[in-house]
């Protein structure tokens, strides 16, 4: 019995260093900026198949998605980018307007963006992990993202509380982004998992999991 529970404890202090590993990498990989989509994408790759319990290593199991889709992601991120300005644009309008007499439609649109603004983070989170797992063009991944956080809307509300609250307790005590990264990234990663495994039944362009060469495709799942 408690050589069982040493095993689980021992699993858990592993599983919990390989995710800080992650995160420090991301992290790394995350400051040209243009390679943010990239690192976003291979997090999930390597973080899926560690709540999986598969075999792999976290290092190479990064580098392995980022090369693979460097190109993809900074596109995707690119198109996401815009799609963010002119989020936070409207937002900015929304408050000048309410800050200039707008009454309560001003007050209104200002909440309705902040919705809005929600969504789109779901959008991105889901865009890259959908482009960690599957091919697909940029706005494919976009549509299915799309589709699949309000599908999944349960799951895609609790990855929002928990990564935009952790989120913003890292930007007011910076320090604590040791452990509130991995977190993030263990919990998403986790919720991608189920419901990559709900989507697959099986899927004919799933992206190949083996260490062999796997190829960039253009194809709906």
């Amino acid at each position: 019995m408690n050589s069982f529970i040493d095993g689980r404890i021992f699993r858990a202090l592993v599983k919990t260093g390989d995710f800080i590993i992650l995160a420090i990498i991301t992290a790394i990989c995350c400051i040209p900026m243009v390679t943010i989509g990239a690192s976003l994408t291979a997090a999930f790759y390597a973080g899926r198949k560690l709540v999986l319990d598969e075999e792999s290593y976290v290092y190479k199991d990064f580098f392995k998605s980022f090369k693979l889709n460097i190109v993809q992601g900074i596109g995707l991120e690119l198109v996401l980018a815009v799609i963010g300005i002119v989020l936070y644009g409207n937002y900015k309008a929304a408050l000048l307007w309410g800050h200039n007499g707008g009454g309560t439609i001003a007050v209104g649109f200002v909440y309705l963006t902040i919705g809005i603004g929600l969504i789109y983070v779901a959008i991105v989170l889901y865009s890259f992990a959908l482009l960690s797992r599957y091919n697909n063009t940029i706005m494919g991944t976009i549509k299915n993202a799309l589709v699949i956080c309000v599908h999944h809307l349960p799951q895609t509300i609790v990855m929002l509380v928990i990564t935009v609250a952790l989120l913003y307790f890292t930007y007011l005590y910076f320090i604590v982004m040791v452990l509130t990264i991995p977190i993030i990234l263990y919990a998403d990663s986790y919720i991608f998992a189920r419901i990559f495994k709900a989507l697959e039944e099986p899927s004919s362009n799933e992206k190949d999991d083996s260490d062999s060469e796997v190829e960039d495709g253009a194809d709906n799942f």
